[in-house]
């Protein structure tokens, strides 16, 4: 007679679920941010632009595995699997956030909305690159812009802070003072939006 336990290995199952989906949220912070649409049928799906303009969406596969021979069964223990999950979590992590910027990469491409030159990061690279999106206020207040998130490579990171904390006073004051002129710029955009926007019942 061959024993077996079917509720335990269910709830071992969704346990595990449960793990690897947080590990990938925690490797994969950017794609963590985004919302997600569960779906339970069908491989396609689309989506509605902010100018009313449907476009298909196909969904990527990313899939890893891990294998475990006769020999490790016998002395396979509860910490050997959840390392081997976060190997699965690591993998998975890494397809989702490289299939996520190359999308986004394309899409940006297509609508032109790179910086002309393609400068190096630096503070007057930022305000081209703000001056280039929409912002939104919450609560319609000026004090309180939707500012968009920067993603950048940890060595990048470093090295903006770095050149900030490089910028002479006078510099500091002028980037505030073309900062506010882009924010109060902004705003204007954002009432003028707003005032052309058609409420629907």
């Amino acid at each position: 007679m061959i024993i077996d336990f079917p509720k335990i290995k269910e709830n071992l199952h969704k346990g595990m679920e449960i793990f690897l989906r947080q590990e990938i949220n925690r490797k994969a912070p950017f794609a963590a941010t985004i919302g997600k649409h569960f779906f339970h049928e069908g491989d396609k799906s689309s989506y509605e632009t902010v100018d009313r303009e449907k476009k298909a969406l196909d969904f990527k596969r990313g899939e890893s595995q891990f294998t475990v021979t006769r020999d490790e069964m016998n002395k396979l223990t509860i910490k050997d699997i959840i390392q081997k999950v976060q190997g699965i979590a690591e993998d998975m992590a890494g397809q989702i956030e490289r299939n996520l910027f190359q999308t986004m990469n394309e899409t940006i491409e297509k609508s032109g909305n790179t910086i002309p030159g393609n400068p190096p990061f630096s503070p007057e690279a930022f305000l081209k690159g703000l001056e280039m999106v929409e912002i939104d206020f919450d609560e319609d207040d000026r004090n309180k812009p939707q500012l968009p998130t920067l993603v950048m490579h940890p060595d990048l990171a470093k090295k903006a802070k770095e050149q900030e904390a490089n910028m002479t006073a006078e510099e500091k004051k002028a980037f505030d003072e073309k900062m506010k002129a882009m924010i109060d710029k902004k705003y204007d955009d954002f009432l003028t939006r707003e005032a052309k926007r058609k409420l629907v019942d």
